[in-house]
């Protein structure tokens, strides 16, 4: 299955852990790759446990896990679903839990042809993390 999305700039396809998320251009050191608005922030996420696509961005108050949920199927954003970890991410998420907001930013030199890959485990230690 290939899935396209935002306008050429990078696409879901498959990958040796199933599918994850290539950019079909380059992107420079710094640049943004794209901007979040009203990001579902939530302590029961959506997603169930097996599928791991909720991301714990924060803590509540009390202490809870606060997750980014999923992106519904059908919206403009779901391809983030398919961003996989990387020990050596080649994007991050600059998260304003406060404004809902976050923008998707290269953190190297990113080549069309490489999968965009975040540190999970740099949101949260308790994220899930392939070993």
């Amino acid at each position: 299955m290939l899935f396209v999305s935002l306008a050429g700039i990078l696409e879901v396809r498959a990958c040796p852990h199933g599918r994850g998320v290539f950019a079909l251009r380059g992107f420079a050191a710094g640049e943004p790759l794209r901007s979040f608005h009203d990001v579902v922030l939530t302590t029961s996420p959506a997603s169930p446990p097996w599928r791991r696509w909720a991301m714990i961005v924060g803590r509540t108050a009390d202490g809870k896990h606060l997750f980014w949920d999923e992106e519904p199927e059908g919206s403009s954003d779901y391809w983030s679903n398919f961003l996989d970890h990387g020990d050596t991410p080649n994007v991050r998420f600059q998260i304003d839990l406060t404004g809902r907001t976050a923008r998707l930013v290269a953190t190297r030199a990113i080549d069309a042809g490489d999968e965009l890959l975040l540190n999970y485990r740099e949101y949260d230690s308790d994220n899930w993390a392939p070993s």
